[in-house]
């Protein structure tokens, strides 16, 4: 066996380039880090949370 056979590919699946949601795990490409799913939820959590507002005590 010469050394260049010895680091020759075993098979020729190409694995496409992606990442995984940080949510579910869903794979999804290397541009994104949330699934489109778990982005809304996040906007949705986002959007819930600017609108409360915190009552003043006038004392």
């Amino acid at each position: 066996m010469s050394k260049f056979e010895r680091y020759k590919k075993k098979a020729d699946t190409y694995i496409y380039p992606h990442k995984h949601c940080k949510k579910c795990g869903e794979m999804i490409s290397e541009s994104f880090t949330y699934c489109p799913e778990c982005y809304q939820n996040l906007k949705e959590k986002k959007k819930r949370k600017l609108f409360k507002r915190k009552k003043e005590s006038n004392s």
